[in-house]
């Protein structure tokens, strides 16, 4: 997992728990299972509803994919890999990259769209019938992503419900013991305690998430646009240098892109 997500769920909820404490309050108050129950279960069961479980599944692969830095975007292996291809292309011909796709380096999920491109490039000399067909493979997978950042939108908007629903329950079960009156404070701190829950969790959680998602989607879709332009590129014959300073203008949409494309330039 990156380290700047564990760092900000820790933040996050040591933030909560020790400003809660220099209040006066006490761990076991704070930590109760029958809400978290209501919170929770009563989230995914919405969740599953609204979506389905396949789309819950998928989302939750997603998201755990998405913390793996073997599976982020780099644009400066996809320029190097198509520059590669443009240079053995010159010298031997468009037809080469069809057995280049079984090359070990390019068996990675994120390289699926350029081995894709790849085949069209030696089946088609139609330069717009190939960013056509990938085009469309593009928007097919915003939707999928799409769905899944719905998934985690919706499980925020529910978590608070849910939550409200818990002290409702919590306080109608008060509202009927009102006999025992040493009780009935405590009874409902109680109650609100799934009010915490459902905020917490969607606010520290599930929306984080979603914005998480969002932020995946839209450096996954410059990197889809890169590998596009680089089969563009590729199936014009365009030299390996016309390729790697078209394809480094993507860098800015990246991480450490701007360092990377002034080193470019430089060179």
């Amino acid at each position: 997992m990156d380290i700047s997500t564990i760092i900000g769920i820790v933040v996050a909820f040591g933030s909560l728990i020790v400003g809660y404490l220099i209040e006066g309050g006490t761990m076991s108050s704070l930590f109760l299972l029958s809400p978290f129950i209501i919170v929770f279960g009563g989230t995914v069961g919405a969740v599953v509803i609204s979506y389905g479980l396949g789309n819950v599944k998928e989302a939750m692969s997603a998201l755990f994919k998405s913390f793996s830095q073997k599976s982020s975007p780099d644009p400066e292996a996809l320029i190097k890999k198509i520059c590669d291809m443009a240079d053995v292309c010159r010298k031997e011909g468009l037809l080469k990259l069809e057995k280049m796709v079984s090359d070990s380096d390019l068996q990675d999920d994120k390289y699926l769209m350029l081995k894709e491109g790849m085949l069209l490039a030696t089946d088609s000399k139609n330069a717009n019938r190939i960013q056509e067909t990938l085009e469309a493979d593009v928007e097919s997978y915003a939707v999928k992503a799409q769905m899944q950042i719905d998934v985690f939108e919706g499980a925020g908007g529910f978590s608070p419900t849910l939550g409200i629903i818990g002290t409702i329950m919590g306080l109608v079960r008060v509202l009927a013991n009102m006999s025992d009156a040493a009780s009935l404070t405590k009874s409902i701190s109680v109650a609100f305690i799934a009010t915490l829950y459902g905020v917490v969790i969607a606010n520290i959680l599930y929306i984080p998430a979603a914005n998480h998602l969002k932020i995946c989607l839209k450096r996954q879709q410059v990197f889809q646009q890169m590998t596009i332009d680089g089969i563009d590129l590729l199936a014009r014959s365009e030299s390996s240098r016309n390729i790697a300073n078209k394809l480094s203008l993507y860098y800015h949409a990246f991480p450490g892109g701007e360092k990377k494309y002034k080193a470019g330039i430089e060179n």
